[in-house]
Protein backbone atom coordinates (compact mmCIF):
# COMPACT_ATOMS: atom_id res chain seq x y z
CA UNK A 1 0.00 0.00 0.00
CA UNK A 2 1.24 3.71 -0.36
CA UNK A 3 0.87 7.09 0.51
CA UNK A 4 0.91 10.37 -1.27
CA UNK A 5 1.94 13.12 1.32
CA UNK A 6 2.45 16.63 1.00
CA UNK A 7 3.34 17.06 -3.05
CA UNK A 8 4.64 21.05 -2.52
CA UNK A 9 7.55 19.69 0.08
CA UNK A 10 8.49 17.67 -3.06
CA UNK A 11 8.59 19.69 -6.07
CA UNK A 12 11.94 19.25 -7.43
CA UNK A 13 11.61 15.38 -7.19
CA UNK A 14 10.10 13.44 -10.60
CA UNK A 15 7.41 11.93 -9.07
CA UNK A 16 6.10 15.02 -7.20
CA UNK A 17 6.21 17.12 -10.32
CA UNK A 18 4.63 14.53 -12.25
CA UNK A 19 1.52 14.33 -9.73
CA UNK A 20 1.11 18.06 -9.28
CA UNK A 21 0.84 18.52 -12.94
CA UNK A 22 -1.91 15.73 -13.43
CA UNK A 23 -4.78 16.65 -14.36
CA UNK A 24 -6.72 13.74 -12.64
CA UNK A 25 -7.40 14.70 -9.42
CA UNK A 26 -5.67 12.18 -6.34
CA UNK A 27 -8.83 12.24 -4.05
CA UNK A 28 -9.68 9.21 -2.55
CA UNK A 29 -6.20 7.71 -3.80
CA UNK A 30 -4.15 8.20 -0.23
CA UNK A 31 -4.17 4.49 0.24
CA UNK A 32 -4.08 2.49 -2.70
CA UNK A 33 -3.11 -0.96 -2.89
CA UNK A 34 -0.79 -1.52 -6.29
CA UNK A 35 -2.79 -3.25 -7.92
CA UNK A 36 -5.42 -0.58 -8.05
CA UNK A 37 -2.92 1.77 -8.44
CA UNK A 38 -1.66 0.02 -11.87
CA UNK A 39 -5.37 0.34 -13.16
CA UNK A 40 -5.76 3.80 -12.35
CA UNK A 41 -2.77 4.86 -13.79
CA UNK A 42 -3.59 2.69 -17.12
CA UNK A 43 -6.88 4.53 -17.05
CA UNK A 44 -5.88 7.84 -17.31
CA UNK A 45 -2.26 7.32 -18.86
CA UNK A 46 -0.31 8.08 -15.88
CA UNK A 47 1.70 5.16 -16.38
CA UNK A 48 5.13 7.19 -15.54
CA UNK A 49 3.20 7.92 -11.88
CA UNK A 50 3.61 4.15 -11.32
CA UNK A 51 6.70 2.98 -12.56
CA UNK A 52 8.37 5.79 -10.35
CA UNK A 53 6.45 4.54 -7.23
CA UNK A 54 6.82 0.82 -7.93
CA UNK A 55 10.79 0.59 -9.19
CA UNK A 56 13.51 0.70 -6.48
CA UNK A 57 15.32 3.51 -7.64
CA UNK A 58 13.99 6.86 -9.56
CA UNK A 59 15.96 6.79 -12.51
CA UNK A 60 15.77 10.44 -13.18
CA UNK A 61 16.58 11.38 -9.61
CA UNK A 62 19.07 8.16 -9.06
CA UNK A 63 17.43 8.23 -5.32
CA UNK A 64 16.13 4.99 -3.50
CA UNK A 65 12.36 4.76 -3.48
CA UNK A 66 12.30 5.00 0.49
CA UNK A 67 13.96 8.57 0.06
CA UNK A 68 10.87 9.82 -1.21
CA UNK A 69 7.65 10.52 0.86
CA UNK A 70 5.89 7.43 0.08
CA UNK A 71 5.71 4.39 2.00
CA UNK A 72 4.45 0.98 1.92
CA UNK A 73 1.25 0.55 4.10
CA UNK A 74 3.17 -3.43 4.35
CA UNK A 75 6.19 -1.93 6.13
CA UNK A 76 9.30 -3.65 6.70
CA UNK A 77 9.09 -6.61 8.82
CA UNK A 78 12.45 -7.13 10.74
CA UNK A 79 11.69 -10.73 12.06
CA UNK A 80 11.10 -11.55 7.81
CA UNK A 81 13.81 -10.07 6.63
CA UNK A 82 16.47 -11.62 9.29
CA UNK A 83 14.80 -15.04 9.08
CA UNK A 84 13.41 -15.28 12.41
CA UNK A 85 10.36 -16.82 13.40
CA UNK A 86 7.70 -14.16 12.71
CA UNK A 87 6.17 -13.01 15.78
CA UNK A 88 2.02 -12.61 16.05
CA UNK A 89 0.87 -9.10 17.36
CA UNK A 90 -1.00 -11.92 19.75
CA UNK A 91 2.29 -12.88 21.15
CA UNK A 92 4.57 -9.55 20.67
CA UNK A 93 2.01 -7.20 22.20
CA UNK A 94 0.11 -4.70 20.52
CA UNK A 95 0.01 -3.84 16.93
CA UNK A 96 1.90 -1.24 15.88
CA UNK A 97 -0.80 0.63 13.45
CA UNK A 98 -3.43 0.15 15.90
CA UNK A 99 -0.78 3.25 18.14
CA UNK A 100 0.04 5.52 14.84
CA UNK A 101 3.14 3.37 14.30
CA UNK A 102 5.10 1.64 11.57
CA UNK A 103 7.12 -0.43 14.86
CA UNK A 104 6.91 -1.10 18.03
CA UNK A 105 9.15 -2.72 20.14
CA UNK A 106 8.50 -6.49 20.81
CA UNK A 107 6.69 -8.25 23.84
CA UNK A 108 5.31 -4.47 25.26
CA UNK A 109 1.24 -4.50 25.69
CA UNK A 110 0.52 -1.36 27.45
CA UNK A 111 0.48 2.06 25.28
CA UNK A 112 1.67 3.89 27.84
CA UNK A 113 4.82 2.13 27.64
CA UNK A 114 5.16 2.32 24.05
CA UNK A 115 4.01 6.23 24.30
CA UNK A 116 7.03 6.26 27.24
CA UNK A 117 9.62 4.47 25.10
CA UNK A 118 9.38 6.30 21.90
CA UNK A 119 9.29 9.89 24.24
CA UNK A 120 12.97 8.63 25.31
CA UNK A 121 14.63 8.50 21.42
CA UNK A 122 14.45 12.31 19.14
CA UNK A 123 11.50 12.94 16.97
CA UNK A 124 13.22 12.07 14.04
CA UNK A 125 13.56 8.52 15.44
CA UNK A 126 10.02 8.09 15.82
CA UNK A 127 8.23 5.92 13.54
CA UNK A 128 5.03 7.63 13.40
CA UNK A 129 2.73 6.35 9.94
CA UNK A 130 3.35 8.85 7.70
CA UNK A 131 6.45 10.63 9.00
CA UNK A 132 9.51 11.16 8.07
CA UNK A 133 10.60 8.75 11.19
CA UNK A 134 8.83 5.82 9.57
CA UNK A 135 10.74 7.12 5.97
CA UNK A 136 13.86 6.95 8.36
CA UNK A 137 13.56 3.48 9.72
CA UNK A 138 13.00 2.05 5.76
CA UNK A 139 16.19 3.83 5.01
CA UNK A 140 17.93 2.68 8.27
CA UNK A 141 16.50 -1.28 7.81
CA UNK A 142 18.00 -1.48 4.04
CA UNK A 143 21.80 -0.01 5.19
CA UNK A 144 21.83 -1.46 8.50
CA UNK A 145 20.31 -4.56 7.51
CA UNK A 146 21.42 -5.30 4.15
CA UNK A 147 19.83 -8.30 2.42
CA UNK A 148 22.79 -9.38 0.73
CA UNK A 149 24.48 -9.88 4.35
CA UNK A 150 21.47 -12.00 5.38
CA UNK A 151 20.86 -14.48 2.74
CA UNK A 152 22.67 -16.17 0.06
CA UNK A 153 19.66 -15.89 -2.02
CA UNK A 154 20.05 -11.81 -2.57
CA UNK A 155 24.34 -12.25 -3.40
CA UNK A 156 24.15 -11.76 -6.80
CA UNK A 157 28.19 -11.95 -7.37
CA UNK A 158 29.16 -14.54 -4.79
CA UNK A 159 31.22 -17.53 -6.28
CA UNK A 160 29.83 -21.50 -6.13
CA UNK A 161 33.18 -21.82 -4.72
CA UNK A 162 32.46 -19.40 -1.62
CA UNK A 163 28.79 -20.40 -1.14
CA UNK A 164 29.48 -22.47 1.68
CA UNK A 165 31.79 -20.48 4.03
CA UNK A 166 29.22 -17.81 3.34
CA UNK A 167 26.60 -20.08 4.71
CA UNK A 168 28.75 -21.02 7.44
CA UNK A 169 29.67 -16.98 8.54
CA UNK A 170 25.61 -16.68 8.42
CA UNK A 171 24.89 -19.37 10.71
CA UNK A 172 27.34 -18.42 12.93
CA UNK A 173 26.49 -14.72 13.16
CA UNK A 174 23.01 -15.49 13.57
CA UNK A 175 23.55 -17.84 16.55
CA UNK A 176 26.35 -15.99 17.89
CA UNK A 177 26.34 -12.34 17.52
CA UNK A 178 22.66 -11.23 15.96
CA UNK A 179 19.59 -10.70 18.15
CA UNK A 180 16.81 -8.23 18.87
CA UNK A 181 16.99 -6.17 22.51
CA UNK A 182 13.89 -5.41 24.22
CA UNK A 183 12.90 -2.97 26.69
CA UNK A 184 12.13 -3.45 30.59
CA UNK A 185 12.36 -1.43 33.81
CA UNK A 186 15.47 -1.18 35.48
CA UNK A 187 15.74 -3.50 38.26
CA UNK A 188 18.19 -1.40 40.25
CA UNK A 189 20.33 1.81 39.55
CA UNK A 190 22.73 1.08 37.14
CA UNK A 191 25.35 3.02 34.48
CA UNK A 192 24.31 2.72 30.77
CA UNK A 193 26.54 0.71 29.37
CA UNK A 194 27.55 3.66 26.13
CA UNK A 195 27.28 7.06 28.12
CA UNK A 196 28.28 5.78 31.05
CA UNK A 197 25.38 7.84 32.79
CA UNK A 198 23.42 7.16 35.51
CA UNK A 199 20.39 5.18 34.87
CA UNK A 200 17.95 4.51 38.05
CA UNK A 201 15.82 1.95 39.07
CA UNK A 202 12.91 1.78 37.43
CA UNK A 203 13.88 3.91 34.39
CA UNK A 204 12.63 2.50 31.29
CA UNK A 205 15.80 1.14 29.65
CA UNK A 206 17.21 -1.54 26.65
CA UNK A 207 18.28 -4.54 27.26
CA UNK A 208 20.22 -7.03 24.60
CA UNK A 209 19.71 -10.65 25.73
CA UNK A 210 23.28 -11.77 24.51
CA UNK A 211 24.74 -9.59 27.61
CA UNK A 212 24.22 -10.15 31.08
CA UNK A 213 21.01 -8.68 32.81
CA UNK A 214 22.99 -5.54 34.40
CA UNK A 215 24.11 -4.40 30.85
CA UNK A 216 21.41 -1.80 29.87
CA UNK A 217 21.27 1.21 28.01
CA UNK A 218 19.16 4.39 27.78
CA UNK A 219 16.88 4.13 24.79
CA UNK A 220 18.22 7.02 22.90
CA UNK A 221 21.67 5.44 23.61
CA UNK A 222 21.49 1.70 22.08
CA UNK A 223 23.25 2.63 18.52
CA UNK A 224 25.82 0.85 16.70
CA UNK A 225 29.82 1.54 17.93
CA UNK A 226 30.84 2.15 14.08
CA UNK A 227 28.31 4.79 12.72
CA UNK A 228 26.53 5.86 15.93
CA UNK A 229 23.15 5.24 14.53
CA UNK A 230 20.12 4.13 16.40
CA UNK A 231 19.90 0.45 16.35
CA UNK A 232 16.82 -0.06 14.02
CA UNK A 233 14.13 -1.87 15.69
CA UNK A 234 16.29 -2.32 18.45
CA UNK A 235 18.13 -5.06 15.71
CA UNK A 236 21.71 -5.38 16.93
CA UNK A 237 25.19 -7.50 16.60
CA UNK A 238 27.89 -7.89 19.23
CA UNK A 239 31.18 -8.40 18.78
CA UNK A 240 33.93 -7.94 22.04
CA UNK A 241 31.24 -6.83 24.57
CA UNK A 242 30.31 -3.58 21.69
CA UNK A 243 27.05 -3.51 19.85
CA UNK A 244 27.06 -3.11 16.14
CA UNK A 245 24.61 -3.16 13.42
CA UNK A 246 24.99 -5.74 10.89
CA UNK A 247 26.22 -3.77 8.05
CA UNK A 248 29.39 -2.43 10.22
CA UNK A 249 29.30 -5.70 12.16
CA UNK A 250 30.24 -7.87 8.75
CA UNK A 251 32.58 -5.28 7.66
CA UNK A 252 35.09 -5.88 10.87
CA UNK A 253 35.22 -9.57 9.56
CA UNK A 254 35.51 -9.16 6.16
CA UNK A 255 35.70 -6.82 3.35
CA UNK A 256 32.53 -5.14 1.23
CA UNK A 257 32.92 -3.93 -2.52
CA UNK A 258 31.98 -0.59 -2.91
CA UNK A 259 30.74 -1.32 -6.21
CA UNK A 260 27.88 -4.02 -5.49
CA UNK A 261 28.08 -3.33 -1.76
CA UNK A 262 27.94 -6.97 -1.46
CA UNK A 263 30.54 -8.77 0.88
CA UNK A 264 34.03 -10.23 -0.29
CA UNK A 265 34.15 -14.09 -0.90
CA UNK A 266 37.79 -13.05 0.94
CA UNK A 267 36.26 -13.80 4.35
CA UNK A 268 38.43 -13.34 7.44
CA UNK A 269 36.48 -14.74 10.39
CA UNK A 270 36.88 -17.19 13.15
CA UNK A 271 34.12 -18.54 15.11
CA UNK A 272 35.21 -16.46 18.19
CA UNK A 273 32.76 -13.43 17.86
CA UNK A 274 32.22 -12.15 21.14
Amino acid sequence: MVKMLDLDRHAECPLWAALASSDVPWTGMDYACLNVLSIYCKVFDRKEIYDLIVRKTCQSCKCPREAHAIYQQQTTNVHERLGFKLVSPADSGVEARDLGYTWVPPGVRASSRINRYFELLPEEAVPRLGSEGACSRERQIAYQLPKQDLSLEHCKHLEVQHEASFEDFVTARNEIALDIAYIKDAPYDEHCAHCDNEIAAGELVVAAPKFVESVMWHPKCFSCSTCNSLLVDLTYCVHDDKIYCERHYAEMLKPRCAGCDEVSPAFHFSFSFL
